[in-house]
């Protein structure tokens, strides 16, 4: 089941499939737009698991 991250300082969202690569993109998001490092499990701490339809 994919996980999903949102910004709560931006709304941008992403979702994967694959643990490692959320955390990649939330982690360069938070350096490129907010100039924040963030730790992998602060990450995990805020995506919630979602499920993802055919059309998705």
């Amino acid at each position: 089941m994919p996980n999903q991250f949102e910004c709560s300082e931006c709304g941008f969202m992403v979702r994967s499939e694959n643990d490692d690569e959320l955390i990649e993109f939330v982690q360069q998001h938070a350096d490129d737009a907010h100039q924040m490092q963030v730790a992998p499990d602060d990450v995990r701490a805020g995506w919630e698991s979602v499920e993802m339809g055919a059309s998705n």
